[in-house]
């Protein structure tokens, strides 16, 4: 299911809120008149939750959309989700890392049943000290600017036993679910 941001994104480019399978075939209408490329009414439906599907959209669905919202592609409109000085980011829960003390621990969450913790080391380093279910494994050291609840987490380095496994995006499609600062016990 797309995350509420992209959702608004979507809706606020089509004209109206999509409350209705109708709006889903209006939508699909709307994407391949804009793109030239066919987005299916199911697979709408899917991702506005409409119908259940736990399987991730294809890329080219993704890129679709993407294209739908003036970007080239999905990577390309992650980015711009992810650029701190977004005006949006300022009534959001978000995490400010200048704020954070070093060992803090933050925990996020993303679909499906995703959960990661990770303990700040400072100047943006975070090192992975539990998992469950993702494809970030414990011990891994990521660079993170922020963290905002709703969008997807871009993570701009994982350097994994000494090598750089690259970027990593943690919730593409439905963003983070769920962030909170956990207090260690003493």
């Amino acid at each position: 299911m797309l995350s509420p941001i992209i959702k608004e994104h979507i809706e606020r480019r089509l004209g109206k809120y999509v409350r209705y399978h109708s709006d889903c075939e209006a939508l699909s209408f709307d994407i391949e008149k804009v793109t030239s490329q066919k987005v299916s009414v199911n697979t709408l439906k899917r991702l506005f939750g409409f119908i259940s599907g736990v399987s991730e959209p294809r890329l080219y669905t993704l890129d679709s959309i993407a294209l739908y919202l003036g970007f080239t592609n999905w990577d390309v409109y992650l980015m711009s989700l992810d650029q701190s000085g977004n005006s949006g980011f300022n009534s959001l829960q978000e995490i400010s890392i200048t704020t954070l003390e070093v060992s803090a621990i933050v925990q996020f969450n993303y679909e499906p049943d995703r959960t990661v913790q990770v303990q700040y080391e400072g100047e943006n380093r975070f090192k992975v000290i539990a998992v469950k279910l993702s494809k970030l494994k414990e011990g891994d050291l990521l660079e993170i600017t922020h963290f905002v609840l709703n969008y997807p987490l871009v993570i701009l380095s994982v350097v994994r036993d000494g090598s750089n496994m690259g970027r990593f995006t943690a919730g593409r499609v439905g963003g983070l679910s769920g962030l909170k600062i956990i207090t260690p016990i003493p």
